[in-house]
């Protein structure tokens, strides 16, 4: 069965990294009033002299890096949306959200892996099909790091599973790939 967008159990998965991104981004941005706050919140905890990233659209993988900060801070997060002084209750994250943020950061995760793979002075061309493959399989099965995810972001990977499949057929036309490949074999 097929997820439409208006499905009302879609909704903590199309909500929460956006509210995730308007608490980031008003803590961040509001300098005299909620980032002193939010420093003075942790100021004795583990996340001392930490802000919540900002997460922007021109690198997807500041979502990953955001979602993963929510959770990572949760306890601290919460307690501070909580707070009745800094007017950000409406901005609270019930538990199926906190879930959805759950399911959205295991299913980026590993494209968070790949990036930084991909990024790194060592990366090789040879290694990008075993990589797609990696990937494709994690998206197929709707199981990363063991955990089984929920219907939509099954549904959101399979969206996923359909672009890198785009991309993956694409290799079959490019030189440099095929080149890559020949020389990695006579190593």
């Amino acid at each position: 069965m097929g997820y439409r967008l208006r499905d009302s159990s879609y909704r903590p998965f199309n909500h929460s990294p956006l509210q995730a991104h308007k608490i980031s981004f008003k803590i961040i941005n509001s300098t005299t009033l909620l980032l002193p706050q939010w420093r003075e919140h942790v100021a004795n905890t583990a996340f001392k002299d930490r802000v919540l990233p900002r997460d922007v659209a021109t690198q997807w993988n500041s979502t990953y890096n955001m979602l993963a900060a929510f959770l990572e801070m949760k306890e601290p997060v919460s307690q501070f949306l909580d707070h009745s002084s800094n007017g950000m209750a409406k901005f609270l994250l019930d538990n199926n959200e906190w879930t959805a943020i759950e399911g959205l950061v295991s299913a980026l995760k590993i494209l968070k892996d790949a990036t930084t793979y991909f990024s790194s002075n060592a990366p090789i061309v040879a290694a990008v099909i075993p990589a797609m493959d990696a990937i494709d399989e994690a998206f197929a099965t709707g199981i990363i790091d063991q955990e089984i995810l929920s219907e939509p972001i099954r549904h959101m990977l399979s969206t996923g599973k359909k672009t890198l499949n785009k991309y993956y057929t694409l290799t079959d036309d490019s030189d440099i790939y095929r080149m890559a490949m020949s020389m990695d074999s006579l190593v």
